[in-house]
């Protein structure tokens, strides 16, 4: 039978209708418009009406929704960027309407949210969190704020349309959209190339490009996986030693957060599912967040300590599900089973298959293998595909590393969070340490050799790292925290007219020491009076000045005399007076000084200067 075609007039509609979405978007679309008319599959005359108007009314309500994005879902980077300055340009011209610095920031706020664009939060007294008026004015009049919070709400808005479109699953792109993968990808190499471009230089003379300092931190995939499984490693250590428990569990979303399911013995086809609601991979993340933190609380009611990892991964058409792995006192893992039951069910616990599917627990035998050797498959998964052939639906491994690794960032979604256990922070702070000194209290000594190699030359062996005596050094494999980072507030203002964020400087801790104060040296015995010592460790930091290659430095970098053991890469952007307009114009919005004038000192020059 042949295809219906439609009149020039349909054609030019249905042409409108599609326009601004992706190529393979537009075919899907005009293939189902087709599937619905005479000759199509689908043929189905609904209450009296023709086949085309049904499926001209179908494709509206689908092109709608699609298109329910203030940019083209096919929009490129660069136009995203134009946007944001643009925005940022109508943000700035508002300061010429409006005097007030209240009013004006409603207006901005105004403009945010037609873009689909979180405002600032507002600065909250009682609490003191937010941003106060000054400072969110100067954040919605700078491209750079405009670029970040729409390259968000676009990839959000094109991962959405593509799961509404049903592309994201098994049988077409698992995890995440080939848009996402592509735009993610693109990404990336942009990041690289700046990365490759961008000279640093310290006060010592020596010169890296910003890929050569981010290879040798947690930026580099090798080196993020080898921290995680050294950190399960180390748990796992004290679950011997304790002769504790591991239990490995698995918490999914209702089925109505699905918007496709499996096909039994057929790894590479999906149906839809009717009972689908709408849910997107971040609300689903949000939703297992907040089952997690009512296990945890109910946990702490009853006194159940567990320490291990958590691992968030998506399903196959996105939606997330965790993996936790957690040691816990076997006297009480029947009580932690129960716990975790009881909340992974209490969203709809009548479902379909939610006793059998929604909750998995398996035990840790370690008769039959280490948890972190069970474990490490899926941080490989999660972060390189490494020593990994295929995923568990037969795709390329290192491929599926790409896809998940997009889908995570274009949802925002954490995908490795430590359960229980000692904060890393101090961890890493430590490796920076090149030497602890003298009479320091033992638990920082003994930290501090935990987080580093430590050579014996005579005898010729290496100490490796090792988490579990970096725990022990804390006080144990609970949230205890004897040593902590040292926190250092910086001189100056950030870009917004804020003080700028405390940066961390070394590590610190307390110790309680007896002592004999010299006016009871006489008596006998003699008394031994408590006192508390502060000691504070300074890390090695360094002072960098950052160039783009073939641009001159805008800022030297500093002499070893200025050198300030807290201070971190120092981004010099912009000459000083083209900063000096920048602060002249958030005096005027009250960043720095909260009485708002009559007029806007510098604000033409501020604005042209972007």
């Amino acid at each position: 039978m042949t295809a219906y075609q439609p009149t020039p007039s349909t054609q030019k509609w249905i042409e409108h209708q599609i326009c601004g979405l992706p190529a393979r978007w537009q075919k899907k679309l005009v293939n189902r418009w087709h599937s619905e008319v005479p000759g199509g599959r689908n043929f189905d005359d609904v209450a009296g009406r023709s086949p085309e108007f049904v499926a001209n009314h179908h494709l509206a309500v689908l092109a709608e929704r699609l298109g329910d994005s203030r940019l083209p879902l096919d929009a490129s980077d660069s136009t995203i960027c134009q946007a944001a300055d643009a925005l940022a340009g109508r943000a700035a011209d508002l300061g010429t309407i409006y005097h007030d610095i209240k009013d004006l920031r409603a207006a901005m706020e105004r403009i945010a949210h037609g873009q689909d664009v979180a405002p600032p939060a507002p600065w909250d007294e009682l609490t003191q969190k937010g941003v106060q008026d000054g400072p969110a004015v100067a954040r919605m009049t700078d491209p750079l704020w405009w670029r970040r919070n729409l390259r968000r709400v676009h990839a959000h808005n094109v991962e959405g349309a593509a799961i509404a479109l049903g592309y994201v699953n098994r049988g077409s792109d698992p995890y995440v959209s080939n848009e996402s993968v592509y735009r993610r990808a693109q990404q990336n190499e942009r990041n690289a190339k700046a990365l490759a471009e961008t000279i640093a230089t310290n006060e010592a003379g020596q010169e890296y490009s910003l890929a050569e300092l981010a290879a040798k931190g947690p930026a580099n995939k090798a080196i993020r996986r080898a921290e995680l499984m050294t950190r399960i490693s180390g748990f796992e250590r004290i679950a011997l030693d304790m002769k504790h428990a591991g239990l490995f569990f698995t918490v999914t979303c209702p089925s109505r957060m699905h918007k496709w399911r499996s096909v039994k013995n057929q790894p590479n086809r999906a149906i839809e599912n009717p009972a689908y609601d709408g849910t997107l991979p971040g609300q689903a993340q949000k939703y297992l967040t907040k089952v997690w933190a009512r296990i945890r609380a109910k946990l702490a009611r009853q006194d159940i300590s567990v320490y291990g990892f958590r691992i968030a991964e998506p399903n196959h058409d996105g939606t997330p599900h965790w993996h936790l792995l957690v040691f816990v006192d076997p006297a009480r893992l029947v009580d932690l089973q129960a716990t975790v039951w009881k909340y992974a069910l209490q969203d709809s616990p009548d479902e379909r298959g939610a006793h059998q599917h929604r909750v998995d627990f398996k035990d840790i035998d370690p008769g039959r293998g280490s948890a972190a050797g069970y474990i490490a498959k899926y941080v490989a998964k999660n972060i390189d595909g490494y020593r990994l052939e295929t995923d568990l639906i037969g795709n390329d491994a290192i491929e599926t590393s790409h896809r998940v690794e997009a889908w995570a960032t274009t949802w925002g979604i954490r995908q490795f969070q430590q359960v229980g256990g000692p904060p890393v922070g101090p961890w890493r702070e430590l490796r920076r340490v090149t030497e602890i000194p003298a009479g320091a209290p033992q638990h920082l000594i003994d930290a501090h050799r935990a987080a580093n190699k430590i050579s014996d030359l005579e005898a010729g062996t290496v100490k490796a790292v090792a988490w579990d005596r970096y725990c022990r050094a804390q006080g144990g494999g609970g949230r205890r925290a004897r040593i902590k980072v040292a926190m250092v507030q910086p001189d100056g203002l950030n870009r917004y007219g804020e003080g700028a964020a405390k940066r961390p400087m070394g590590v610190e801790t307390r110790e309680v020491e007896h002592y004999t104060p010299e006016h009871m040296l006489h008596m006998r015995p003699a008394p031994r009076i408590p006192r508390t010592i502060e000691w504070i460790v300074e890390s090695a930091r360094h002072v960098w000045a950052v160039e783009r290659k073939g641009k001159p430095r805008l800022s030297p970098a500093p002499a070893p005399a200025a050198s300030r053991p807290w201070t971190c890469v120092n981004n010099c952007t912009q000459d000083d007076e083209a900063e000096a307009l920048r602060l002249d114009f958030l005096r005027g919005c009250g960043g720095e000084n909260p009485q708002k004038p009559e007029s806007w000192p510098g604000e033409t020059a501020y604005r042209a200067s972007q």
